[in-house]
């Protein structure tokens, strides 16, 4: 397994382990009251499990997995055009993914209850901006990994 996967599939685990001491927070919450502001860590919750655990393990298995780049002689070239980690696409991309699907989870983890208990626009604002490292961190995936993507069989 490459670098590149293992990092994410770590820190995959690490979201893991956060999202369930918040559910079960929450959990602990429905029979013993902790207080009212234990709600406010559904959001981080969800966002820990589905976009911190759940996506980056699937985005660091898939570049670990997914069919290597074509390797192969160009003409007049006296030597395979890829090898190694270059079969998998552009690394310093692939990290730019990272830094951004981390930075939208975490922005969107911690400044979303805290715009639910303290109502500062900051808050609010950090919190939207979030999608915005989201969806800048799925387009940087995609890009990445269009050209691996090809029928069985296929050059």
């Amino acid at each position: 397994m490459p670098t590149t996967s293992r990092v994410y599939v770590k820190v995959s685990i690490i979201y893991l382990g956060v999202g369930a001491v918040l559910g079960a927070l929450l959990l602990i919450n429905r029979w013993t009251p902790l207080g009212s502001w234990v709600l406010a860590l559904k959001v981080s919750h969800v966002e820990f499990l589905i976009a911190g655990w759940l996506t980056q393990l699937i985005l660091g298995v898939a570049w670990w997995l997914f069919p290597p780049l074509k390797i192969g002689l160009r003409s007049g070239e006296p030597r395979a055009v890829r090898r190694g980690q270059a079969q998998r696409g552009s690394e310093p991309l692939f990290w730019a993914t990272f830094a951004c699907l981390n930075l939208g989870i975490l922005l969107r983890g911690i400044f979303e209850p805290l715009y639910v208990w303290t109502r500062l626009g900051t808050f609010q604002v950090f919190a939207a901006l979030s999608g915005l490292f989201l969806l800048a961190g799925a387009i940087t995936f995609v890009l990445n990994m269009w050209n691996r993507i090809r029928a069985l069989g296929k050059d």
